[in-house]
């Protein structure tokens, strides 16, 4: 009650000046205004050197990093109906104009990523499994030209990856990984922009390597049921994927997009591929989405498991 009053006063004081005592209010301000310190960027009319590739500081420092979404392999009456679905997201730990002569030197970011297999089908619905995926990594955009239209988008270096389905006994599923993550982007013509998790470029291509360890008891397992292989031979030394974006139509249904990805350096009896397909709803953070897995290390718990099986849901961000 006390601050609505002050207000109350407040607002009519001020409704209550003179047209006289107004422009002198004015000049006040105006004096006060020259002698505060101005920023130097603001006063050329540009932004921190930072800006365009880290944002600026209203920005929100956390932000999807994998794809999130919600799909389902069949109806839910069904008994072997299952729901996948995947969480991401990433916070920038430093703000973007602290920088070091005019580069940020330390484009620090911790991320975290969950993907659950639910079985609803099943009486009372059990989860068969999540596998839960912290990491801290530094994300240094380059955008060098290699070829033509062909650029080197960005350099990741992740510092520390851990990847676990939190179970016990000998459904226990680990393992750490340091790599480095190289983004090659073919540019656009168009220039799409970005929408919501959409890549910005016509193409992209990712190649991601990584130094593994801790994955020990997954060898372990393997020889106690009679195999000759390692997990490594699964899960692989590293990553390449493919992104292309609004190939097949444009107008109100041109936001789509096409990501193949698969597992290098691994054994070539094992193979891995997921297949995303991704629609955007008009107006909407949403897309439709589709989702075919074919191979080994769909999950941690069926990392030495041959399938291959669609989902459809959808996808979003924020």
């Amino acid at each position: 009650m006390a601050f609505i009053a002050a207000s109350f006063f407040a607002v009519s004081n001020g409704a209550g000046e003179s047209p006289a005592q107004a422009p002198a209010a004015q000049a006040v301000q105006q004096t006060d205004a020259a002698s505060q310190p101005q920023d130097v960027n603001s006063i050329a009319g540009q932004q921190p050197p930072q800006t365009a590739c880290f944002g600026n500081k209203a920005d929100s420092p956390l932000s999807a990093h994998k794809l999130n979404y919600f799909a389902i392999n069949q109806w839910p009456g069904n008994d072997n109906a299952q729901v996948k679905f995947q969480i991401s997201m990433k916070f920038r730990l430093l703000e973007p104009n602290l920088y070091v002569l005019k580069y940020n030197l330390f484009p620090a970011y911790v991320a975290y990523t969950q993907k659950s297999l639910w079985n609803v089908g099943q009486p009372s619905a059990p989860f068969e499994e999540s596998n839960y995926n912290p990491e801290f990594f530094l994300d240094y955009p380059v955008n060098a030209a290699i070829l033509g239209a062909f650029k080197l988008r960005n350099i990741v270096i992740g510092l520390l990856e851990h990847e676990s389905n939190g179970l016990a006994g000998a459904q226990s599923r680990s393992w750490n990984r340091q790599y480095v993550l190289l983004n090659l982007g073919l540019e656009s013509e168009e220039k799409p922009g970005i929408t919501g998790s959409f890549i910005s470029d016509k193409a992209l291509l990712h190649i991601k390597l990584w130094e593994a360890s801790g994955y020990c008891e997954q060898d372990g397992y393997l020889q106690s049921i009679g195999s000759g292989a390692g997990f490594l031979d699964y899960m692989g030394r590293g990553e390449i994927g493919a992104s292309v974006r609004n190939f097949l139509w444009g107008g109100f249904l041109k936001d789509h997009q096409l990501d193949i990805k698969t597992p290098i350096f691994r054994d070539a009896g094992k193979p891995s591929y997921e297949v995303q397909f991704r629609q955007r709803i008009p107006d909407m953070n949403f897309a439709f989405y589709l989702q075919y897995w074919y191979g080994y290390g769909e999950t941690l718990l069926r990392f030495n498991q041959f399938g291959h099986r669609g989902f459809a849901g959808l996808s979003f961000s924020y």
